[in-house]
């Protein structure tokens, strides 16, 4: 049975992968030694290919504050530095603009 396809790792970005969850314009360059960082390799999989895609589909591909469909980025409702987990019931879909907004406010908030 052929897989469903699925949408670009890059924050932004709504096209289909290609390779490596990310599609042809954002796959990363061949790395001589084949490896990623521990570090990133633990956040690339636990936010960007579980818990974005879904929170993308969830809000149906559109900003839940103003309805934008471009320039789509995942933020955390609480932000991980105020006690936020990384999960998908703390992921919500912004547009560019709102998530600066929004996280314009959390830090005035301390």
């Amino acid at each position: 049975m052929p897989r469903a396809a699925s949408i670009c790792l890059v924050s932004g970005c709504v096209k289909r992968t290609s390779h490596s969850g990310r599609c042809v314009e954002h796959a990363p360059p061949q790395r001589p030694w084949g490896r990623k960082s521990a570090r990133n390799q633990l956040r690339d999989s636990a936010w960007e290919r579980q818990v974005r895609p879904r929170a993308l589909a969830r809000d149906g591909f559109a900003c839940v504050r103003c309805g934008a469909r471009e320039a789509l980025e995942v933020d955390h409702v609480v932000p991980i530095a105020k006690g936020g987990t990384w999960t998908l019931d703390n992921a919500q879909t912004l547009c560019r603009s709102c998530h600066r907004t929004k996280t314009a406010q959390d830090r005035r908030q301390k």
